[in-house]
């Protein structure tokens, strides 16, 4: 068999989403050390390092999961494909994949247009004047989305003006989980305990921002959006006891009432109370 007839064999694959990598390779190094697996996959212990701890930026190369999943003694069979699953890729050949892919992009694009549509359009029924905030001058426009000093992310999603009021500025970030999800089979329960654990980190940045950047979020709220009341108060756990310089809220929707079911003010160090601009039947500032 020929050079060409090879590599028309080799598998195609492209980044799709971020998944568990580390988990999958800490499964794939078993109970060697970091430094020895990595020595064993003629790696870098440090791209193993960030791959595990989730710093990375971008899908690992193929290369690199193939040194991986030749160097593991795990007893899976499939170790290469499970990991390049668990680094975000699939195969590009696989075309009940991508149309898995494609209808779960539309879902996520749906839920987070829904989002904005019943926050805006609650603002709007509360007798507000808000200004959506596109393409404009972070500099000038919206201080949340200064560029960091210490390159932390705040995440925001989409971005409103709220004329008359203090903050001014409204910022929202959005988790589309709705513990309506069980494509991988897991039940609710774990599903709810992963997606707690990974918003945990996701917003780590945006309140280290708070902690050393506090003049980022001057003039602005800075509003997490859910979408599952579960998930909604898991995380309003994990934040007790807590105290912020900025102005944060919690904002709980029901996508189907397509309304804004509450929203919790996280507490400020200096004290003073915010006033959320919805009309809530339901309310639990704290």
């Amino acid at each position: 068999m020929g050079q060409k007839d090879e590599k028309s064999k080799e598998a195609k694959w492209k980044p799709i989403y971020q998944k568990r990598l580390g988990e999958a390779i800490n499964y794939a190094k078993g109970k060697m050390s970091m430094a020895e697996f990595a020595k064993k996959c003629g790696l870098n212990p440090m791209t193993l390092s960030r791959a595990v701890n989730g710093t990375i930026q971008k899908p690992l190369n193929e290369k690199t999961i193939r040194a991986i999943a030749e160097s593991s003694d795990a007893p899976t069979e499939d170790i290469f494909e499970y990991l390049m699953l668990a680094n975000g890729c699939v195969k590009n050949d696989d075309e009940e994949r991508k149309r898995l892919y494609e209808q779960h992009r539309q879902e996520r694009k749906d839920r987070f247009d829904s989002a904005q549509g019943i926050i805006m359009r609650a603002l709007f029924e509360a007798g507000h004047t808000i200004m959506p905030v596109k393409n404009t001058e972070p500099d000038t426009q919206d201080p949340t989305l200064k560029k960091s000093k210490f390159k932390l992310r705040t995440n925001v999603r989409f971005a409103l003006k709220a004329l008359g009021f203090k903050p001014s500025f409204r910022n929202y970030s959005v988790n589309i989980f709705t513990g309506r999800d069980h494509s991988d089979g897991d039940p609710y329960e774990i599903q709810l305990r992963d997606e707690l654990n990974f918003i945990t980190d996701r917003y780590k940045d945006v309140f280290l921002r708070d902690v050393w950047e506090p003049e980022a979020f001057e003039d602005s709220q800075y509003s997490i959006v859910f979408l599952n009341k579960d998930l909604f108060e898991g995380f309003l756990n994990t934040l007790e006891g807590l105290k912020f310089n900025s102005c944060f809220s919690l904002i709980l929707l029901d996508l189907d009432s397509q309304k804004v079911v509450n929203e919790v003010f996280l507490p400020r160090r200096k004290g003073r109370k915010e006033k959320s601009l919805f009309k809530l039947s339901e309310r639990g500032d704290r």
